[in-house]
């Protein structure tokens, strides 16, 4: 059986990872801070085509606690099917579409420190749920306009 979703295509716009001194590899496990600042576009001449951008800071939450701090930012491009309601389309797109390319830009930074000095590092599992909640409340409150807002309520790109 297959999804309604479909990932058409997908891209990494901005990849960066830095090794850092002081990590304390005989300490346990690696603890990051993590920020993910997510947006969803949909094109304004094809209702079911869709854009998720993920951009994906790390850093480690303490001194010495993870080997490296990065950034990665990449959008995927899904198509959803034309049966489903806009409540089914919002729950694909934001949750699996999200879900889907994080993985792949998980799997970017795995492969890219696994010849690390440190070793490979894996990101931990993130609640997109609550980054696209909490960016909604941020540009409501700054007040951006439909085109430029980040959130899961379908702006359109021109």
């Amino acid at each position: 059986m297959t999804t309604p979703l479909q990932l058409d295509a997908y891209c990494v716009d901005r990849f960066e990872v830095i090794a850092l001194d002081g990590f304390k590899q005989a300490r346990g496990s690696v603890e990051l801070a993590i920020d993910v600042e997510p947006k969803h576009l949909t094109k304004s001449d094809d209702s079911l085509a869709h854009q998720l951008a993920l951009d994906v800071r790390f850093a480690p939450k303490g001194r010495g606690s993870a080997p490296y701090r990065g950034r990665i930012a990449g959008r995927a491009f899904f198509h959803v099917a034309d049966d489903l309601d806009e409540e089914a389309t919002a729950r694909f797109v934001l949750v699996n579409g999200s879900a889907i390319l994080l993985g792949l830009l998980r799997a970017h930074i795995a492969q890219a420190t696994a010849l690390g000095r440190w070793g490979p590092l894996l990101l931990p599992p993130v609640n997109l749920i609550e980054a696209f909640a909490t960016s909604a409340e941020a540009s409501d409150s700054a007040g951006a306009d439909d085109t430029e807002r980040r959130t899961g309520s379908k702006p359109r790109v021109r």
